[in-house]
């Protein structure tokens, strides 16, 4: 019953640890705020003689640390105090907009009827008569479930990559892929679609594009760890650099169907005893069919 009622109370009630812990330079330790804010809401202890105890407990745990960072988590103990407020839920929803589609309308229709559902958590609500008769799912339906948990995420600058492709071999959701093409199959790409020539002799022709699914990504950064381009006039910029999501969401989305639309790289002209070649052998970005073959690198 205690817990349930803590539980209620915590409902109604918010604070951004995360920005009071960075205000008096505690980035990422959060403890000592929820600490704070589970005695002052669940009413264990009185307010008063709980803030104490609290204040006594982190003076004798950070003794040995200073005075300093005594005091930052007195200061944090009572910027919790402060921030600590009743947000008023209402009976009904106002809002006037909607949830978009988890699916594109160009999505396979078992996908719309039945996929989209699970996706939704409403898979109680499919009617029998809708699964495939022996079980069997289609493949790749997985590639319409656009989770989108990162709020940074990888941007690629084309005049500062090597083209290695330690990147898409690093990445442990396969949402960096790459690709090479004769520069004619830009003749409908949009403005945003970024391109490099390819890192090898003799093809002035051809191109080199290296795309990010970012509404896969979760923001993990290690493309960005394992890069080794940088910048020569900025040390500090890599040819992957993380940036806010949200401005690229629709750019990006134009950006991968073009990508999709290249021509996929003839797996035979491709060394696989390299890293970059590996990279360009376009393993799990498509389901289409080779286009026809054309004078490509070997990578």
């Amino acid at each position: 019953m205690q817990r349930q009622i803590i539980k209620k109370r915590l409902r109604f009630f918010v604070i951004d640890a995360s920005k009071a812990a960075r205000e008096v330079g505690l980035r990422g330790r959060t403890n000592t705020i929820l600490q704070t804010c589970f005695f002052t809401l669940s009413g264990v202890l009185p307010r008063d003689d709980a803030i104490r105890q609290i204040k006594e407990s982190i003076r004798k745990s950070y003794a040995d640390k200073g005075e300093e960072v005594i005091h930052r988590n007195f200061r944090v103990v009572d910027g919790t105090l402060e921030r600590l407020h009743e947000v008023k839920v209402p009976s009904e929803a106002t809002s006037a907009w909607d949830r978009g589609p988890l699916v594109p309308a160009s999505a396979p229709e078992f996908v719309k009827t039945i996929t989209a559902k699970m996706l939704e958590g409403r898979g109680d609500e499919i009617p029998v008569s809708l699964m495939p008769v022996d079980g069997t799912f289609p493949s790749g339906t997985a590639a319409y479930e656009k989770r989108n948990v990162a709020e940074i995420v990888p941007l690629w600058d084309p005049d500062i990559c090597v083209q290695c492709g330690q990147c898409s071999l690093v990445c442990p959701h396969a949402v960096i892929r790459a690709k090479y093409y004769h520069a004619t199959e830009l003749k409908h790409a949009p403005a945003s679609f970024r391109s490099a020539p390819v890192n090898v002799r003799g093809f002035p022709d051809v191109r080199f594009s290296l795309q990010f699914y970012i509404e896969d990504c979760t923001g993990c950064g290690l493309c960005v760890e394992i890069c080794p381009a940088y910048s020569l006039t900025d040390p500090e910029r890599k040819a992957i650099n993380m940036v806010a999501k949200l401005p690229l969401v629709e750019a990006e989305r134009e950006n991968i169907a073009c990508f999709g639309s290249l021509p996929v790289n003839d797996r035979a002209r491709v060394d696989f005893a390299t890293v970059c070649g590996v990279h360009s052998s376009n393993r799990s970005s498509s389901f289409r069919a080779p286009a026809p073959a054309v004078a490509k690198p070997r990578i």
